[in-house]
């Protein structure tokens, strides 16, 4: 999954841009690095993220793209769970997550807004995430690939997917499920914004 993240051409509004603490997100991978046993050049090697940014993120001084981040949480055999606060939450055998209480990641450089519908609930078998796309959002240059299926249904605006050698287009109402080990991309084909909701199985998910 070592795709290259291609800039967006508009990024969503700062003021819906949720703030990360990169100095927690780095304390987590260093968490999970040493609890297998893994050196930064053995995660390097298993992730593809250059051990530079690696030691960087761990201490702090650069956020993960997505991309990375991806790559770091298949490597780990985590979800990007760890990028948000329920990382440390207990689990819940059940989870209400209210409009104004989800968990929120910003890529601005692919022009994507991800909001976390799981919750607390007790790591299984499926992700949710809601989608903000900003206009001529896209997943990059080249495609990327996770394990187990992916889902997704748009609530508005449009999005096109490229799956194999496959156009897909979506719009309001529609829904698409596919094996997520084929290599897909992705790209906002409204002239404004689109929302999606995504389902990933098998934990592993954006």
């Amino acid at each position: 999954m070592n795709a290259k993240v291609k800039p967006a051409r508009k990024s969503l509004p700062k003021d819906k841009a949720p703030s990360i603490d990169i100095v927690k997100v780095g304390e987590r991978i260093k968490e999970l690095r040493t609890a297998k046993g893994l050196t930064i050049d053995r995660l390097a090697t298993l992730s593809g993220v250059p051990g530079s940014s690696i030691s960087k993120i761990e201490n702090g001084q650069l956020r993960p793209s997505l991309v990375h981040a991806i790559n770091l949480a298949s490597a780990l055999q985590e979800n990007l769970a760890f990028l948000v606060g329920r990382y440390r939450d207990k689990p819940k055998p059940r989870a209400l997550v209210r409009a104004a209480e989800r968990d929120m990641i910003d890529y601005p450089e692919m022009g994507l807004a991800l909001q976390d519908l799981s919750g607390q609930f007790v790591p299984g078998i499926l992700e949710a995430r809601l989608g903000v796309l900003s206009q001529g959002a896209l997943s990059g240059n080249d495609p990327m690939t996770h394990r187990g299926e992916e889902l997704c249904y748009v609530i508005d605006g449009a999005i096109r997917y490229r799956i194999d050698n496959e156009t897909i287009d979506l719009l309001p109402r529609e829904f698409l499920q596919f094996k997520s080990d084929v290599p897909h991309s992705w790209e906002n084909t409204h002239e404004g914004e689109t929302r999606v909701l995504w389902l990933f199985s098998d934990g592993l998910s954006f």
